[in-house]
């Protein structure tokens, strides 16, 4: 995905993060209570990673695995909202371990209540470290925040009245910016995180 797409990926996604707020905060006016309940996920994924910038050569993809939680409250029947958290260990083709942790949070929404399909959506910051940068001069590594964005999708199971499980499927985005090293600026980092996974829900 090149940088030209991944803008838009993050202007649509912070576009349909807001309507999502809005239509949740009108529900929350019109319907009944959700009973107080927490709302917990607890899983894992399969991610894959793939950096991107203006002037860096095509690079591979990156295969590992993840761990993923949110906690939050049910805000209506069709709508929570928490905080997300989302760690992913990887190791670069240099050998190099790449450790990101986004911090987010995120608003789920069921759009029909008699179906187990959702939609979740998610901004807020990425924690990179060891960060792998291949320029023209080589490669070097960074450790920066970064502004991000998650889109994505699954279906929930409900197994006892407080008890289900989920799978997913997401993207994250990490927009780093120009980062500054010791062989120059390289321009428009950005990072891309695709994972499919599974989760336990309380609610």
């Amino acid at each position: 995905m090149d940088v030209v797409m991944t803008r838009r990926l993050l202007a649509s996604a912070t576009y349909a993060l807001l309507l999502l707020i809005l239509s949740s905060d009108a529900a929350a006016q019109n319907a009944p209570s959700s009973g107080g309940w927490p709302w917990i996920v607890a899983g894992g994924s399969a991610t894959s990673v793939l950096g991107d910038c203006t002037d860096c050569p095509a690079d591979t993809y990156l295969h590992s695995g993840g761990a993923f939680g949110i906690i939050g409250k049910s805000l209506t029947p069709r709508t929570d909202a928490g905080l997300e958290v989302l760690w992913v260990p990887v190791t670069a083709s240099t050998g190099d371990p790449i450790r990101t942790t986004y911090v987010m949070g995120t608003l789920q929404f069921h759009p029909w209540r008699s179906s187990g399909f959702f939609v979740r959506t998610s901004a807020g910051m990425a924690f990179v470290r060891n960060w792998i940068v291949r320029g023209a001069a080589g490669s070097e590594s960074f450790t920066s925040k970064a502004f991000a964005l998650e889109i994505g999708g699954g279906w929930e199971w409900r197994v006892a009245p407080h008890f289900g499980t989920q799978f997913f499927g997401a993207q994250h985005v990490a927009a780093l910016g120009d980062l500054t090293g010791s062989a120059g600026t390289v321009e428009n980092v950005m990072a891309n995180f695709w994972s499919v996974g599974a989760a336990i829900v309380i609610r």
